[in-house]
């Protein structure tokens, strides 16, 4: 099969040095690389005697990124809220050509907003969309299409602090049509190396089921773009996917009932090969939430059908396990006004959600927000937790994260009281050792 290789840049290995603690599928996803890729050229990055070290650390002499001030104190990435008060107040910049992008916890996922939307949907007096949310919800902030500020990745190109090397606002708005450029060119070079993977795709799985996989994949997009896709769908894509190189490895002659199987060496011999050039197409789509997760579950398949790869604990992994969905048929809900702060948005409109699980009465209620709908799947959301809890009793999600606190604060209050031990220990020796030399 024909290798489609691209060259890694000196940007790309600076970044992969960065970053090389995130997810492979999260650091494949914003390099637009294949998993296979972006696992080897880590390897590469930590081996001081490999080619790539060489070029980033003894020609570049690239310094990883710990910036220290006069103090001796590592700097500090400054925080979202004085960056979005530099973007309201300074007369310089234009607030309408900023965008902030932040995690939903309804939605449960990243959403993008204007600087400047008008709040209507989180109680309290604040005004602005951006100022009203919590600031840990906040992950990026971007000037119209560059990212000025990201809270993972440590960039500031606002103040220039931590990872935006100096580089200020100021700067960014000058260079602007600059950076704009480069990226049209990456981008259409990035499009170049799609319709090359898609013709090696069509070329492997041939006419008919690569039809098949351009309209699966069609589908999941168009349900990506109005927010319908699940886990669960992203699983069925991906097993659907492999089900089609196996079809393409698996030619059927049904002549006296009798299986051929015909090998190509176009087609990829077994699934692993098949998913590493599933996963460089994939890495190319446009839509970054879907790319992201489509990588994160190619790579989960990949760790479970290699032996020789260990175990990992992948974004997906570290979030808490779905419930079972409700049965709506079985839900009394009604709605009331609300009350305390929030003015007549709260005090005036029936805006409050009471929702009973008429089984087991179990109730709930909701007046987080301004907004109905927003009440009604949050109430929907406590719900379930408070049936899992009334249900399932200490194997519970929420008690089972109680008694993971609750054993975390006895294992450091054992801890100190080990180190209190010790210490005075060693205070009774001192004093022994000075009544001795007295005597």
């Amino acid at each position: 099969m024909e290798n489609l290789y691209l060259a890694w840049t000196l940007e790309d290995d600076e970044f992969l040095y960065q970053n090389m603690n995130e997810d492979i599928p999260t650091l494949a996803s914003k390099l637009g690389r294949g998993l296979r890729g972006v696992e080897s050229r880590i390897a590469k990055l930590k081996y001081v005697n490999s080619p790539a070290y060489q070029r980033l650390f003894v020609e570049n002499k690239f310094t990883f990124d710990l910036e220290i001030d006069g103090n001796d104190k590592i700097q500090k990435l400054t925080p979202a809220s004085e960056v979005m008060r530099r973007i309201k107040w300074d007369d310089l910049l234009n607030p309408d050509d900023f965008s902030v992008e932040y995690f939903d916890r309804v939605q449960e996922r990243v959403m993008s907003v204007p600087f400047g939307a008008k709040n209507d949907s989180v109680k309290g007096k604040e005004e602005m969309f951006v100022f009203a949310i919590p600031e840990h919800r906040i992950m990026t902030i971007k000037y119209k299409e560059r990212i000025v500020w990201d809270k993972k990745r440590r960039i500031d190109c606002v103040f220039g602090s931590m990872r935006g090397n100096g580089e200020t606002i100021y700067k960014v708005l000058e260079h602007y049509d600059e950076w704009k450029r480069r990226q049209e060119e990456l981008e259409a070079y990035n499009k170049q190396r799609q319709r090359e993977l898609v013709a090696e795709m069509k070329r492997v799985l041939g006419e008919q089921l690569f039809t098949a996989l351009k309209s699966i994949s069609s589908d999941l997009q168009n349900m990506s773009k109005i927010g319908t896709v699940t886990s669960e769908d992203i699983q069925k894509y991906v097993g659907d996917a492999i089900s089609l190189f196996r079809k393409a490895r698996r030619k059927t002659e049904e002549s006296s009932e009798v299986v051929v199987v015909v090998e190509t060496p176009d087609i990829p011999q077994n699934d692993v090969e098949a998913l590493h050039l599933f996963s460089s197409l994939v890495a190319l789509l446009p839509d970054d939430d879907l790319r992201e997760r489509i990588l994160l579950e190619i790579y989960i398949q990949l760790r479970r059908m290699d032996p020789t790869k260990k175990a990992i604990s992948t974004q997906r992994d570290r979030i808490i396990p779905k419930l079972a969905d409700l049965n709506e048929d079985e839900l009394i809900e009604s709605f009331v006004r609300g009350s305390g702060a929030g003015g007549q948005k709260i005090n005036k409109t029936a805006n409050k959600v009471l929702l009973i699980h008429a089984p087991t009465q179990v109730r709930v209620e909701c007046q987080d927000t301004r907004s109905l709908q927003q009440n009604r799947k949050i109430a929907r959301k406590r719900l379930k937790l408070k049936l899992d809890e009334y249900l399932n009793g200490s194997e519970s999600i929420a008690q089972k994260k109680i008694a993971k606190k609750i054993h975390k604060k006895q294992k450091v209050k054992a801890k100190n009281k080990a180190r209190l031990k010790k210490k005075m220990n060693a205070q009774e020796q001192k004093n022994r050792v000075v009544i001795e030399d007295n005597e």
